[in-house]
């Protein structure tokens, strides 16, 4: 494993521990059945979306590894080899210099009886361009005073903080998710029970009223309520089977799997437990300030802050150390006349620039203003959410123990009603009657219960009041 990953994971699990060290976890808040917890850890494994999101934490520790690479000196090998035809040339008339001398001296040695010993000369046209050359070099170039890459930094490490908050986030709604995904499911899975045993009844009594009205011992009217009764829960159990296979789908989506992938259900006594210890936790007086969306926010807004303060600092000159060395000929040879080496200090500090820092400067301040009326507006967008929460938390926490008394109720009454049929006390619409009732009151008690768990991730959602696995 290289070092730069290696430094990118502790980077990124130094501000994922921040970022879950921020949240306010509540001790006493009941754990997540084991089943539902084994899914979520599923979903955080697979999730697409949520990979999409790690992927963007990765491309913000890029940027800051990009940023910081600013500060390192940078070298570069340079080479070039051209040629050349024509161009300039530098006419120098050697010949018009020399050859009247060299003739006289010729003409004095012929006189001594000597040769002749100076040639004619003719005038030089010299091109400033070679007619092939090369030149290669390493360049090492090293940054010494630089503000904007300092303000850089701060800004890429702002933005790396914002994406793995905002990771957490995203992790922490879609544990929230699963959770009502599930519990929808489990809503849909007992109703559609429920209306089966329902359907099971109430055409045993169809059965039973035919036959009573086939003897003449009852009207006609008493079967078909009756068949109406059977075509109506036959119809409750379509609707039900429907939103169930919706919501094990979503849930599967949620996951990453196949979508008709079957959904293990929960434990009856299990469910109860669980909606058991929600009804009696106290309801804790947390507040929104621990959501990872404000620290992404908050961490967002330093980010524009930072970017412009890099803006403003390319307003102050720069300096740099720039050294270089390498060969230049008309050959690929080392040595004398060859090799060169070269130092310098670089100073470059912009005058004018047809006002575009001015601009930029004022697109930088107007990010930074706009971040922090995103961050004030969904502080509060925050807030009314965990009100919400928490009153819906609070009415079907309510709700439970209602629905549990009217379930009993109403299942003592079909005892009483289905104990008078079998005496001959009580007619077919009696029992139907008790029937529907006790029907209603089993699927309001499994609504309720199942609300009462949603409206629980829903609060640990809102105030963060579990930590995330």
């Amino acid at each position: 494993m290289s070092r730069p990953f290696v430094l990118f994971l502790f980077s990124l699990a130094l501000l994922l521990g921040q970022v879950r060290a921020a949240a306010a976890p509540a001790g006493d808040w009941p754990a997540a059945p084991a089943p539902l917890a084994a899914l979520v850890d599923e979903a955080l494994r697979s999730n697409l979306a949520l990979a999409g999101e790690s992927l963007e934490v990765e491309r913000a520790a890029a940027r800051l590894t990009e940023a910081r690479s600013h500060f390192l000196p940078r070298l570069d090998l340079a080479a070039r080899y051209s040629r050349a035809d024509g161009g300039r040339t530098i006419d120098f008339p050697a010949g018009d210099l020399l050859n009247g001398a060299y003739s006289t001296l010729n003409q004095y040695l012929v006189s001594q009886g000597q040769p002749a010993r100076f040639p004619a000369i003719s005038n030089q046209s010299i091109a400033l361009l070679r007619d092939h050359e090369q030149e290669t070099k390493l360049r090492l170039t090293q940054p010494l005073y630089a503000p904007a890459i300092s303000r850089g930094v701060q800004a890429a490490r702002a933005g790396l903080a914002a994406r793995a908050a905002a990771l957490t986030a995203y992790r922490r709604q879609l544990r929230a998710e699963v959770h009502e995904a599930f519990f929808r499911h489990e809503q849909a899975v007992a109703a559609v029970d429920i209306y089966r045993s329902a359907l099971g009844l109430v055409e045993e009594s169809l059965r039973v009223n035919r036959s009573l009205v086939a003897h003449d011992r009852a009207t006609e009217d008493v079967a078909l309520r009756a068949e109406a009764e059977v075509a109506a829960v036959q119809q409750q159990l379509q609707d039900a089977a429907k939103e169930r296979d919706l919501a094990r789908s979503y849930l599967n989506f949620l996951l990453n799997r196949p979508l008709t992938t079957p959904i293990a259900p929960l434990d009856a006594a299990e469910a109860a437990r669980f909606a058991a210890a929600l009804a009696k936790v106290d309801i804790p007086a947390a507040d929104a300030a621990h959501r990872e969306e404000l620290t992404a926010l908050d961490r967002a807004q330093a980010a524009s802050r930072a970017n412009t303060g890099a803006v403003q600092a390319r307003q102050r000159p720069t300096l740099a150390l720039a050294v270089e060395g390498g060969i230049q000929g008309e050959s690929y040879r080392t040595g004398t006349g060859r090799d060169y080496a070269i130092g310098s200090l670089v100073l470059d500090w912009n005058l004018f620039d047809g006002a575009q820092r001015r601009s930029e400067l004022a697109q930088a301040r107007v990010d930074e203003r706009q971040a922090g009326h995103r961050l004030a507006e969904t502080r509060q967008q925050l807030d009314l959410q965990l009100q919400q929460a928490r009153d819906e938390f609070t009415v079907a926490r309510t709700g439970l123990a209602t629905a549990g008394l009217r379930r009993d109720a109403a299942r003592a009454a079909y005892r009483l009603v289905a104990r008078r049929e079998a005496e001959g006390l009580a007619n077919q619409v009696t029992v139907l009657d008790a029937r529907n009732t006790l029907t209603s009151a089993e699927l309001n008690l499994v609504i309720t219960r199942s609300r009462l768990c949603i409206a629980a991730a829903r609060l640990d959602r809102a105030a963060t009041l579990t930590p995330l696995p």
